[in-house]
């Protein structure tokens, strides 16, 4: 394996770990500049590809987070069925 090629695989995966560390805010954000860079019109092939990959990469992680907290919502509300009934609420809550 070429020196080139090993140093394009290690970039992709800085990204991806990049990518991963950030927030849903952050992610969203990183996702809306690079469709601006895309929408530019400014962008070689090579770089228009690598802004779409990175895109693409950027959503599935947004996806992936607002995924576990739907998950994890979930499970809050199946706790709570379980735990508490309507007259608990009621009570609790003074009606």
């Amino acid at each position: 394996m070429p020196a080139s090629a090993s140093k394009e695989e290690s970039s992709d995966l800085s990204i991806s770990d990049d990518i991963q560390a950030l927030s849903f805010e952050s992610a969203m954000a990183a996702l809306e500049a690079e469709t601006q860079r895309l929408e530019s019109g400014q962008l070689s092939l090579a770089e228009s590809l690598a802004a779409y990959q990175k895109g693409a990469a950027l959503l599935r992680h947004a996806q992936n987070l607002l995924q576990a907290v739907q998950e994890e919502i979930e499970v809050i509300d199946e706790q709570g069925r379980r735990t508490m009934s309507r007259a608990d609420f009621i009570s609790d809550h003074g009606r």
